[in-house]
């Protein structure tokens, strides 16, 4: 499948770098994503939907920040334990603040492409200079893939996009702009505020039932509520795209 694809480095390495640039925020790319295969796809839209690797531009760690703070919570209440994260007790405040940071991310995705979908669906005539019903080179799965990857990359403040999809007009402008604008700056202003709580409350010394959170078992931890929290937020998006273009490949 060289559609789309850096000749110099074959369709293996170009769909590697592809899923590295978009965990990674870097905006940079070596080929189409739009050509790439739809389990390719489903990688490069994971990266920017978990949001949390180390090196990610700015929100990367800071999303981090927030699934460990998650993980800490459930983790003590797991143990019948007040969590304790770094010395300091984590209380109704800063777990509110950490969920509705979580949530923030799906909400933009889904309510952003169920919009478009809505605008391509209802309004496909409408008398715009690119009606909806001429957005995608690709209809159909793929379509909706096109339609999901643009509004998780404004999200997550990348870049890239799923090129067959006609977006520089007033309605792709307007909404991306919006959900980069909050995608960006409140998973930076909720870490802030959880931190400024806990730097106000006393140090707590560790003892023997002090949760341990340089351990294997609180990164499988970690890695679990990652997981867990993705898939429940984002597979069903997933399903209409990327996964249902791949089973429909494969008949």
């Amino acid at each position: 499948a060289m559609e789309g694809k850096e000749v110099r480095f074959g369709p293996a390495a170009t769909a590697y770098w592809s899923t590295i640039t978009t965990v990674v925020s870097t905006g940079s790319v070596n080929g189409m994503h739009d050509s790439t295969m739809p389990l390719t796809g489903l990688y490069q839209l994971l990266a920017m939907m978990v949001n949390a690797f180390y090196g990610g531009c700015g929100v990367g760690l800071l999303n981090y920040f927030i699934y460990l703070i998650i993980a800490v919570f459930i983790a003590g209440l797991m143990v019948g334990r007040t969590p304790e994260f770094l010395g300091h007790k984590l209380e109704a405040r800063e777990v509110k603040i950490a969920a509705l940071v979580t949530l923030i991310s799906p909400l933009l995705i889904m309510c952003g492409t169920a919009l478009a979908a809505y605008t391509f669906t209802a309004h496909g005539n409408a008398a715009w200079e690119t009606p909806p019903s001429a957005w995608f080179n690709n209809p159909s799965f793929h379509g909706f893939s096109e339609m999901l990857y643009e509004v998780t990359s404004s999200n997550a403040n990348n870049g890239s996009g799923f090129e067959g999809l006609s977006d520089n007009n007033i309605f792709w402008n307007v909404m991306t702009g919006v959900i980069l604008l909050f995608g960006r700056f409140i998973p930076i202003i909720g870490p802030l505020a959880i931190a400024g709580l806990l730097a106000k409350k006393k140090y707590i010394p560790e003892s023997a039932g002090t949760l341990q959170i340089d351990t294997k078992t609180f990164a499988l931890m970690t890695l679990a509520i990652i997981v867990v929290l993705n898939a429940l937020s984002y597979f069903p998006a997933l399903a209409l795209g990327p996964i249902a273009e791949y089973f429909t490949m494969i008949k």
